[in-house]
This record gives structure tokens, sequence and C-alpha cells, in this order.
């Protein structure tokens, strides 16, 4: 639910790059963000490294900087939701290493509510790296970064070309089936494994690619913009999704607005990923041969989400249809009264009772008074 994403016309400003041998950026990984470390005109700035995102601040690291505003532009986030951002200019760029460095590097500005809660001041985009090629090694928690290009890559059958279109994104043509194909982007800031666009579910759906889990009504995720509004929500399984070489099997997705279906971070749980930017190649090397069956988090018959200090419905999903609504407020868990949470807090701890249990029951404020509602994981 906590996705972030923004792409404009894939225009992107070119940078001139310095790089000794292999940069080895470390990266810890909160609520599902990776976290890097970068040097922003000689500041130490923690920063979540997006591959689906563009480089950015927040608007109090540009006053710290003094960055002077070069252009403005509209970002449209996973929501569909727009927005103005200034575009700063920063001289310098770098690794903390100091093996990788980039100049005059342009960088959007604007807040969001996950930068306090992770600490953080902003992205690290693909827009960085256009000089680059990049490896990420979740095992290790680390990033590899060289100059130019990749030897080699280009006849490793586990290769994949970017798209003609993708304008310097990992935009790549995935197979959802032996004969069904989707155009994906494989976005670092995706919470999860696998996103579909709306338009591409339709798609897949009339060709008999994937199979509805379950429907509901829902809403809320949060964009550069701010949260999406209120709609239909699907949860599906494809039976088989191919990667190059690497064969997934029962992959369930949500059906959302994105502006392009994601291939998320979870991935990063069973594979190393290389994308050499400058020849707009893309690998994912398994950790394990053979067809790999996706560990896929099982979800709750309602929903949940923080709004403001309280615990309200999020999603309802089919099954308990007309029981609750979007909206209605969660006072007790198991007949344990919910202390106020904050939204940080719900991310990155969140509740106990929750993880450990695959049914619970609810105390819920609704329109026809206090229901005490079981719901049941699966």
């Amino acid at each position: 639910m906590h996705k972030i994403l923004f792409l404009l016309a894939y225009v992107f400003f070119t940078v001139k790059v310095s790089a000794q041998e292999i940069s080895i950026l470390p990266y810890q990984v909160i609520a599902n963000k990776m976290i890097v470390e970068m040097n922003l005109n000689g500041k130490a700035v923690h920063m979540i490294f997006d591959t689906g995102g563009r480089n950015s601040i927040s608007t109090t690291l540009k006053k710290q900087l003094d960055a002077p505003v070069i252009s403005s532009r509209t970002l449209s986030d996973a929501n569909g939701n727009k927005m103005s951002s200034d575009i700063v200019g920063l001289n310098q760029v770098s690794t903390p290493d100091g093996k990788a460095e980039f100049k005059n590097v342009p960088f959007f500005v604007f807040d969001n509510e996950l930068f306090n809660c992770l600490g953080v001041e902003g992205f690290i985009g693909s827009d960085l790296f256009q000089n680059n090629t990049v490896e990420i090694d979740d095992q290790a928690k680390v990033i590899r970064i060289r100059k130019g290009s990749m030897p080699g890559l280009s006849s490793d059958r586990r290769t994949i070309s970017f798209t003609d279109d993708a304008g310097g994104m990992p935009i790549i043509s995935l197979n959802m089936g032996k004969y069904n194909e989707a155009r994906v982007l494989f976005d670092t800031g995706s919470d999860g494994f696998l996103t579909l666009k709306q338009e591409e579910y339709l798609r897949l759906q009339k060709q008999e690619a994937l199979h509805v889990i379950r429907e509901g009504e829902g809403g809320g995720s949060i964009g550069v913009a701010g949260r999406g509004g209120m709609g239909k929500c699907i949860l599906v399984e494809v039976p088989e999704m191919i990667v190059g070489q690497a064969g997934f099997m029962n992959v369930r997705a949500i059906v959302s607005t994105p502006p392009l279906t994601l291939f998320g971070y979870k991935s990063l749980q069973y594979g190393k990923v290389t994308i050499d930017y400058v020849n707009k190649l893309f690998r994912f090397e398994t950790l394990k041969p053979g067809q790999i069956a996706v560990d896929s988090k099982k979800s709750w018959d309602l929903e949940m989400r923080i709004d403001g200090n309280q615990m309200v419905i999020a999603t309802v999903w089919d099954k308990l249809k007309g029981q609750a609504e979007v909206g209605d407020v969660v006072t007790h868990i198991n007949g344990k009264e919910l202390k106020p949470m904050s939204f940080c807090e719900s991310i990155t701890t969140g509740l106990p009772v929750l993880k450990e249990n695959n049914q619970v029951v609810l105390t819920v404020k609704t329109k026809q008074g206090i229901k005490n509602i079981t719901i049941n994981k699966s």
C-alpha cells in the first residue's frame, strides 16, 4: 500500500559521470524500502533507492543545500494524481566510497509522509545511472555501481532488452504464461512482487493468463501527490510468469492504477538483478535452479490502515461485504483496546497480533453500530 512512484514523459537529463573501479553501496531495508546513504553537495544524506522513480529531495534539504531552481515540471504518481514540482541542480552527487561521482544532477523537490518516518530526504532513481551498470544483491544488501556497460551481458540467455519505448527506465517485456506478454517496470520502490496495471489485467484476463482470487472495495495507497481514492480492489493469481530464464509459479498480484505494471522489491528475495543502463539490458539471476514458487503474502478479509492515530478499515473484500465499510474505525482486536498508533509505527512495527494469527475478532464502529467481526487471513 505504500508504494511511491512517479513517472514523467521518458526524458532524461544528461549528467557527467566519473567512476573508478566498482562502487559498493550498502543499503538497509525498512518497510520494504531500500535505504542508501549518498553524498549530495558534500552532505551525507539517507535516500530511498528507487529504480522506478526519479531523483528527488525534500524541501528542507533544498533549503539546507541552497540549491538553485532550474525549472519545474508536473509529476504523475502511482495513483494517477498530479502535482507540480520545482527542479533544482546539485553540483556533486557521490557514493560514500567516492568511487561513483555524478556532476550537475537535477533533482525534483517535494515532500512525502514517508520521509520523516524512514529518516530519508528523497529518492535516488534510474535517471542517475544512465551511464552505468547497477547490480543489486539483496542477500548481501549491497548495490554495485560500475561505469559503463557490463561485458558479456548481452550474450547471457537470462538477459532481456529494455522495450523500445523505455526511455532509459528498466521497462521490459515478461511472459505471463507461454503465450502472453506484459510490459513491466522493474521498480525497487514498489513494496510487493507484482502489481498489475488495470489495462494489463483486463487484457490478460481475456487471454486467460490469470484468475481472480477475490474482489472488494478499498483505496488509499500513498503516492507522491497523496493518497489515492476509493475504488474496486482485485486480487489475482498468475499461474506462470517468466523473467528471462527464471520461471515463477502462482504469483499473486493486486490490480491497481500505476502507469505501468510493476515488478517490485520482493522479487529480489529470489535472485540478483543487473541493469545495464548503457546498453539497455536487464538480467535476473535466480538464487536456486528450477521453477520458483512465490511466497505470496496472505491477506485479511478486512484490511486496515492508520488514519490520524486511529485504525480504520482500508479494504473490504467480497466475503465480508455489507458487514463493514471503508473508513469504519477499529477499536479492539480480540477484545483488547487499540492504543493510538502513528502511520510510521504501522508500517515499521505494526501489530504483533495481526502478524502472529490467521484469525482475529475486530470490534468495529460502523454506521449500524458497534460490531464484532471475525476475520481470517488467507
